[in-house]
């Protein structure tokens, strides 16, 4: 009985509370019994009931909109169509590249991922999410962020969506001292980088070194591209904020057996349309320049995508 009592207390208080002291003081246990015991009351209890409560605030967030209200064009970049994993690395590049510190970073089962982030010593909780256009966010939103706020110890917030919000969050994130990124936001930030960029005298590529396919794996420890690895040894190589690759190869041991262009008369194409740089014969015969020479010209090529 008197550990349902303080079950109780716990839920009503969490997270306001140390979990592992309360019990030790509660319940009177050594700190390692206190630890087991919190870890099994979080996982059975706290998470159910803070979870099952957060659900039925993100059933509010999303509202549809009338025709009347949608957008009526939609941003350059379509950010709403990222894989998570290209989600969360695109805010990850563009917050870094604004100046923003990432601190710490948490998966969310809301189509994104909470962010504490250090920008001029200032501590600033960001909520990224990536929602479809053809919805708005609702102010619900601006109460998750507050909580995030709280948890965190943060003064003020982000909140980014790959969509729009409705007027009421927009009233209401100026009065939490919430600032507010949607679609449009996050296309002129990207613009911004982009032409920042331009400005900065730098090296974009690495020096070929070892082989043609090291050479081209190392680009994937830039910020500048993403490679992608697929069966069969074959590689996609991408530009961080953009969906279609820019380049396919292909590796067997330690050489690239084919490379194709991805982006044929301004247009992304597929692997079979592309422009092939290094293929292999009926008879197993490379074609093509040879490594170093072939890496020169790649270089060239994806200098287009970077200036």
């Amino acid at each position: 009985m008197k550990f349902n009592g303080v079950l109780e207390e716990i839920i009503e208080r969490y997270p306001n509370i140390d979990l592992i002291e309360f019990l030790q003081q509660k319940l009177e246990l050594p700190c390692y019994k206190a630890e087991e015991l919190a870890t099994r009351i979080e996982k059975e209890y706290l998470l159910k009931t803070v979870i099952g409560t957060e659900q039925k605030i993100v059933h509010q967030i999303l509202e549809k909109p009338n025709k009347s209200e949608l957008p009526s064009k939609k941003s350059i970049y379509s950010l709403e169509s990222l894989s998570e994993k290209e989600f969360e690395y695109f805010i990850k590049w563009l917050l870094e590249e604004i100046g923003y510190e990432l601190q710490q970073v948490e998966a969310t089962f809301d189509s994104g991922f909470d962010l504490v982030t250090l920008k001029e010593g200032e501590k600033i909780s960001v909520q990224a999410r990536r929602y479809p256009t053809s919805f708005k966010v609702s102010n619900c939103i601006i109460m998750t962020s507050q909580e995030a706020m709280r948890i965190h110890g943060c003064k003020r917030s982000i909140i980014i969506v790959t969509s729009y919000f409705t007027q009421q969050a927009i009233l209401d994130a100026e009065k939490a001292n919430s600032e507010i990124w949607d679609a449009d936001t996050l296309a002129k930030k990207i613009i911004e980088v982009r032409k920042a960029a331009s400005l900065i005298v730098q090296p974009y590529f690495l020096q070929y070194k070892g082989s043609l396919l090291q050479s081209l794996l190392a680009l994937d420890k830039t910020k500048d591209f993403i490679i992608e690895p697929r069966t069969g040894r074959k590689y996609d190589l991408f530009l961080p904020n953009v969906k279609f690759p820019l380049l396919s190869f292909q590796a067997h041991s330690d050489d690239v057996i084919k490379c194709v262009y991805r982006i044929k008369n301004n247009e992304p194409v597929g692997e079979s349309e592309g422009i092939t740089l290094i293929s292999i014969d009926q008879d197993n015969n490379r074609l093509g320049p040879n490594d170093t020479q072939a890496y020169t010209l790649i270089m060239q090529y994806l200098e287009e995508f970077v200036e």
